[in-house]
């Protein structure tokens, strides 16, 4: 049977074992990393002023966001999150929200609402520190852009021994991958062990962390996994 360590935090980190339990994949749930959240940065005329569009970047932000930021100003903003979790979070609140097709950075820059972005439009985007991703750069010269980082990951310890007999490790950002290296390797796991990740972004690490075996599922929803998981088992 293949043995999953899935990496992220909580709520993710269940919520994808329960989905690979019917498939037949046996999961180790062991974040990486823990979230701190953070009191949003912004200025007088941020906090009364709507954006025309926010971008929410993990179930984190969206949270966040909540607690923190909304106000019944943005309730006219077009909401776009970054896959079906991050909205559902957004939705419960009784907000109208937009998904790319693939839930990834890649897919939200492929997404019309982003592709038809207007000069004069004020975009926010919602993330966590070293967030400022493709998406940051490829929007910081085409709007009003403004990035309000919400929480930071911080590294954990993990001393859990049977992580080390895992044939599959799931991470879902460059920070979470980098964690997630160094903590297999300290347990001594093996070189030739397979790493998904969600988007190109994050497969671009795995060279330089001396993994070679890692697969782009482009994006977390349980399908895209699952069909990740399969072209390992089918190699």
């Amino acid at each position: 049977m293949t043995k999953v360590w899935i990496t992220l935090t909580e709520p993710s980190a269940s919520r994808i074992a329960a989905q690979l339990i019917p498939e037949g994949y046996k999961s180790i749930c062991e974040s990486v990393t823990e979230i701190q959240f953070l009191p949003p940065k912004l200025n007088p005329s941020q906090k009364i002023d709507a954006p025309d569009l926010c971008i929410f970047l993990s179930q984190h932000a969206a949270r966040q966001y909540l607690n923190e930021v909304y106000c019944e100003a943005h309730r006219t903003c077009t909401f776009l999150a970054i896959g079906p979790s991050t909205a559902d979070i957004l939705k419960a609140s009784g907000l109208s929200v937009i998904e790319p097709k693939h839930a990834s950075s890649e897919g939200l820059l492929a997404c019309p609402t982003v592709q038809n972005i207007k000069a004069d439009e004020h975009v926010w985007i919602f993330c966590g520190e070293d967030g400022r991703d493709i998406l940051h750069k490829s929007l910081m010269q085409r709007c009003h852009l403004n990035v309000v980082t919400l929480y930071r990951r911080i590294v954990r310890s993990i001393e859990n021994p049977s992580i080390a007999n895992a044939n599959v490790i799931l991470v879902g950002s460059t920070h979470g991958f980098i964690a997630a290296a160094n903590t297999w390797r300290a347990l001594g796991g093996s070189a030739s062990v397979k790493f998904i990740v969600p988007s190109d972004r994050v497969a671009d690490l795995s060279l330089e962390l001396g993994f070679s075996g890692v697969v782009n599922a482009k994006g977390m929803d349980a399908q895209s996994l699952l069909n990740a998981l399969a072209r390992i088992e089918n190699a």
